[in-house]
């Protein structure tokens, strides 16, 4: 086991929490609180933050631990704790315990196996299809939390893990938020804006936001993001509108623009309905797009840099 210093207090017994919770190994803050080692969440390191991967001694299971750094805990971290901690999903990492002690303050959340989104792009991307029903997914837990009163306000492609087994799940929900700074003036639009650029990077292999990731920034012509068509070929219209709306923030009234989670996870469940074609729709993994060179004269000729709007065609 990792040896590190840990505040000593009442409900803290050598390396237990709560005679109950092992401490096991300390991971990386960057590994699973999304934009903690940003500007913002900087200085919780430096207080001593700290991250673990734990065993629950009682129901014998893995979890995940923040151990707060001591002194009193900012009212922003119990609320979304206490919130958060209402909202049920099984796509939704669970929080299930938390101490605010001043000497020994920590919270305990579900552990979450397999892949960052980051890291499953960066190995490969996934077929259209799949990224439109992950999105989908993920969209369709947000809307839950939504509906509680608790937006995540900070969705990264760290913050949402794939395991083929057990399917999506995301984590920090209000909680990396409170942790990593200000949250957003409109909590709704914040999480559809942030669901539609991890389509965009499940589809093209790069990143069209401004947060700071593993990811290659996405390539632009004439100072816009290239829609997801423009850089690789079999995205279907459909998604390709779905992904470059969201993400570009238009109209209300533009067609295809989600406008709530709710309404991303119904725009992605329609490309899944087999009573409509979508065009080009690869069956097979694709390799991650090399480099930032912009598209050659024959995939802007194809693309035609222009957004389609006859996106939706009866099966025929």
């Amino acid at each position: 086991m990792t040896v590190v210093e840990i505040p000593s207090g009442a409900h803290m017994t050598e390396q237990w929490l709560g005679g109950r919770f092992r401490l096991d190994e300390r991971i990386g803050l960057d590994d699973q609180v999304s934009g903690i080692s940003g500007p913002c969440g900087s200085s919780w390191e430096a207080r001593g933050l700290s991250l673990w991967k734990a065993t629950d001694q009682l129901l014998n299971r893995p979890v995940t631990i923040y151990l707060l750094p001591r002194g009193p805990v900012p009212h922003a971290v119990v609320d979304a704790v206490q919130s958060a901690a209402k909202v049920s999903d099984p796509r939704l990492a669970t929080i299930y315990d938390s101490d605010f002690d001043e000497q020994c303050a920590y919270i305990v959340t579900e552990w979450t196996p397999g892949t960052h989104l980051e890291d499953l792009v960066l190995s490969g991307l996934p077929n259209p299809a799949l990224a439109a029903a992950m999105i989908a997914d993920a969209a369709d837990a947000l809307a839950v939390a939504h509906q509680a009163g608790q937006p995540h306000l900070r969705l990264t492609p760290r913050s949402m893990r794939w395991d083929n087994a057990s399917g999506l799940k995301i984590t920090g929900l209000g909680l990396d938020a409170a942790l990593c700074g200000p949250g957003a003036d409109d909590p709704v639009a914040a999480d559809t804006t942030a669901l539609a650029r991890m389509l965009y990077a499940l589809l093209t292999g790069y990143w069209p936001g401004d947060e700071a990731t593993a990811l290659p920034p996405a390539p632009r012509h004439k100072g816009n993001v290239c829609t997801p068509r423009q850089i690789r070929a079999g995205v279907p219209a459909m998604l390709d509108a779905i992904a470059y709306r969201g993400l570009q923030g238009q109209a209300a009234d533009a067609p295809l623009r989600p406008q709530t989670p709710a309404g991303m996870a119904m725009a992605l469940r329609m490309v899944q309905r087999p009573s409509y074609r979508l065009e080009r729709l690869e069956s097979e993994p694709v390799s991650r797009p090399g480099g930032q060179q912009r598209p050659g004269r024959h995939a802007r000729s194809r693309a035609g840099f222009r957004l389609r709007t006859t996106l939706l065609r009866p099966a025929t």
